[in-house]
């Protein structure tokens, strides 16, 4: 007698599993990155002829180039960061689940990745102040202007502490995500 239902004394063998799950969803979107990033590398370095292009055009037709222009021009990098924050993150989840193949060297390449992507702003933080140091003089984008340390001192340390802080918090965020995976501790000790 057969059944529409899945007898669970007898699973299902073919059926993907998580990690199998995961790792598919981290090829699509290393797949949209490696599409968008030179899709956009090539728009953004011919916009001069493109834009020449449609500068002759009017009314609708221009109107319509325009805008068709800056929605690519928007959409496609937006795609390309969406593709490798998604790439990281399901590679990690695909390491770290039950896979049908099991990939050493591949999972530590995800890893070793993985790693590098999500401490390098808190790395970004500290080379920023060691330079700040080693030049002495720290630059602020809002408003505009450099303080030195040997004319404004409490500015430029002020500087200083500000990278080292977000360093810090940047570097607990880090390690708040990867501590369970990498000393394969329950998340509910957390």
């Amino acid at each position: 007698m057969s059944s529409t239902f899945p007898d669970p004394a007898h699973p299902n063998t073919s059926a993907p599993l998580a990690g199998d799950i995961a790792r598919r969803r981290a090829r699509l979107g290393l797949l949209a990155f490696l599409i968008a990033v030179p899709i956009s590398w090539a728009l953004f370095s011919q916009l001069e002829p493109i834009w020449t292009r449609i500068m002759p055009l009017e009314g609708f037709a221009f109107m319509t180039t325009a805008t068709l222009l800056g929605a690519v021009l928007a959409v496609v990098p937006l795609v390309a960061i969406i593709g490798f924050v998604l790439a990281i993150w399901f590679g990690v989840d695909s390491v770290y689940m039950a896979k049908r193949r099991a990939s050493r060297l591949l999972d530590q390449f995800i890893v070793a990745v993985a790693l590098v992507v999500w401490f390098s702003p808190a790395l970004f933080g500290v080379v920023t102040a060691g330079r700040a140091i080693y030049e002495g003089r720290t630059p602020f984008v809002r408003p505009p202007r450099d303080y030195f340390l040997a004319t404004d001192p409490i500015a430029f340390w002020e500087g200083v502490g500000f990278w080292l802080i977000m360093s810090g918090l940047f570097s607990f965020l880090a390690w708040r995500y990867w501590r369970p995976r990498l000393l394969l501790t329950p998340a509910a000790q957390d």
